[in-house]
């Protein structure tokens, strides 16, 4: 434990500004759900997806959909219900910094 909080005390933050897709036609009062935050300039795009999401992407019911994670229009991971994956091998920064959650609803 002590070893992972070295690792994030190491991490500058970083201010980014946070969009999502709407998930049905009820949530599209709100779209593009904007939201400013600071957060750990993790550079692991699993991580980095991971630590943005959490507390923000709504609760889907069913199993099937997923989120693409892009960083100023880079796609850089994968959200799946039960796991994320990386696409790239690490996360590059700019002097401001935009996160898109793009969704993909399930398909049956």
């Amino acid at each position: 434990m002590k070893q992972a909080f070295q690792i994030l005390k190491g991490t500058p933050k970083i201010e980014v500004r946070l969009t999502r897709d709407s998930v049905c036609a009820g949530d599209d009062f709100d779209a593009p759900h904007e939201k400013k935050t600071e957060i750990h300039s993790f550079t692991d795009p699993a991580q980095f997806a991971k630590e943005t999401s959490s507390g923000y992407l709504p609760a889907v019911a069913g199993l099937g959909h997923i989120w693409d994670c892009l960083v100023n229009k880079n796609r850089i991971a994968r959200i799946k219900h039960d796991s994320i994956e990386p696409i790239v091998r690490e996360v590059e920064f700019e002097e401001e910094n935009e996160v898109h959650f793009r969704y993909h609803s399930a398909t049956y």
